[in-house]
Parts: C-alpha cells; sequence; structure tokens
C-alpha cells in the first residue's frame, strides 16, 4: 500500500472549481453541486490541516483509515523515524517517518494563521443555504490576501492550488467581478489591504534584514520596536524604499 493510499490528506482545491462556482453565482445560475464539491473541500483541508498540526505539537494523531486515536506518540526526529503507529481499532499502520514524510512539502499546516482558521472551522456549522456557504467561501478567500503563513507564501497556497502569483490572480480576479452578493468583498478594499507597502515590505524582508536597514537610518530604539511600528517609520525615512518592496 501506498503512502498516498495510507494517508489521503485532502488536496489543495482546484483554482478552477473556485473560478466556475464564482462565474456560475454572477450569472445568477448558482452551480450548487460544485458550490457542495468546493465548500466540502476546503473544509477538508483545513481539517487535516490541523490534524497534522495537532500530531507535531502535542504527538497525537487518529487513524487516517477509521478515524480512532492511535495510543502511540507521533515522534519526529531521525531517532524516531521507525518507531510504529498502529491503531488498535482496524490495524492500520505506520512509521513515525511515513507519517512525516506524508505530509511534508504539502503546506498541511495553517502556520501563522492558526486564528483565521479557527474562525473558519467555527462558521462552517452555521453555512446551510447555498447562499451562507458561498459567502463563506468568498470570506476566507478574501482573508488570505492578508496573512502570510510562510515568507512570501500567501496562506491561500495552504488551501487553494497553485503557485503564489496563480492564488493572487484569482483572489483579485473574483474580486473584481459583479457585486451580487450583499457582503462580497469589494476590489478597492482587496487592493488596499494588498498592496499595502508596510505588508509588501515586511513580506520581502526578514526580520534581520529590517533591522539592519532600520539601523543603517539611525533609528534609535528599533529593537524594542514592533515590526508593525519599525517599518512605517523606515518607510516614512526611507519612501523610495517602499517602490523596492514591490
Amino acid at each position: 500500500m501506498s503512502d498516498f493510499d495510507k494517508f489521503h490528506w485532502a488536496k489543495q482545491v482546484s483554482r478552477s472549481d473556485i473560478r466556475r462556482l464564482y462565474e456560475s453565482e454572477a450569472q445568477g445560475m448558482l452551480d450548487e453541486e460544485l458550490l457542495d464539491k468546493v465548500h466540502f473541500a476546503i473544509y477538508a483541508r483545513v481539517c487535516d490541516m490541523f490534524e497534522v498540526r495537532q500530531a507535531q505539537q502535542f504527538g497525537q494523531i487518529t487513524c487516517r483509515k477509521c478515524g480512532t486515536a492511535v495510543p502511540q506518540p507521533f515522534q519526529m526526529g531521525s531517532a524516531n523515524k521507525n518507531n510504529v503507529l498502529q491503531c488498535t481499532q482496524c490495524g492500520w499502520q505506520v512509521t513515525c517517518g511515513e507519517y512525516y514524510n506524508s505530509y511534508t512539502g504539502k503546506s498541511l499546516l495553517p502556520g501563522s494563521a492558526v486564528a483565521l482558521f479557527e474562525s473558519y472551522l467555527e462558521r462552517f456549522p452555521q453555512a446551510h443555504t447555498a447562499q451562507e456557504k458561498i459567502l463563506l467561501i468568498d470570506w476566507l478567500i478574501h482573508q488570505f490576501h492578508e496573512m502570510q503563513g510562510v515568507a512570501r507564501m500567501p496562506v491561500g497556497e495552504n488551501v487553494i492550488q497553485g503557485t503564489a502569483e496563480q492564488v493572487r490572480e484569482l483572489i483579485e480576479t473574483l474580486a473584481t467581478g459583479p457585486d451580487s452578493l450583499p457582503q462580497r468583498f469589494s476590489v478597492a478594499a482587496w487592493r488596499e489591504v494588498y498592496y499595502n507597502p508596510v505588508r509588501l515590505f515586511k513580506q520581502a524582508h526578514s526580520h534581520s534584514q529590517v533591522q539592519k536597514i532600520a539601523a543603517e537610518l539611525g533609528i534609535k530604539g528599533r529593537s524594542q520596536m514592533a515590526e508593525h511600528e519599525l517599518i512605517p517609520e523606515i518607510l516614512r525615512r526611507a519612501p523610495y524604499l517602499a517602490e523596492k518592496a514591490e
């Protein structure tokens, strides 16, 4: 049995499906079958992200076949890679190394966006009607551009299939569509956040680089300043740097 067959992690959601869903809604002919497909695909992906987080942080995993809690702790590191994890209910069995390799490189962690995805999971059970479901999807997609899970990688990539540029292009395209939903985010609001010079500067520079630039500009007390305070001061003193960040 292959690792894929053992784990069945939810895949990132198709950009094409999301685009077609929005197009059907904009045309007044909402494809409710496609809506449910996207709705539950996003939910499955986010749930799996938290399952991996639970394994990494607390060593607790559930059987990927029957959902029963596995008694043995998941442990990372080469010294533990051959440790066996076995479900006492159905016999599903993997090693710690196999479990680790199954999610590594697949963006299956919520990163710094834990609060965002927790809020999504809280909202999910409340979305019953077609309008509530598409509004939930729309709300989540339009939060992605505000948060960075990994440097230079929008957290939307954890859920939506594609490169950073492809995900950005999708979100911006959706934002420019017909505003048939009363709570739909506007493209002006989206651009204001996405192209915010402070956000772009932070995305383009590591913490040490920010501190180095601040030192070169002679900013006092820089080591005690949070980045949301320090970066605006850098850009105030050297506005030309904002152009480089874009």
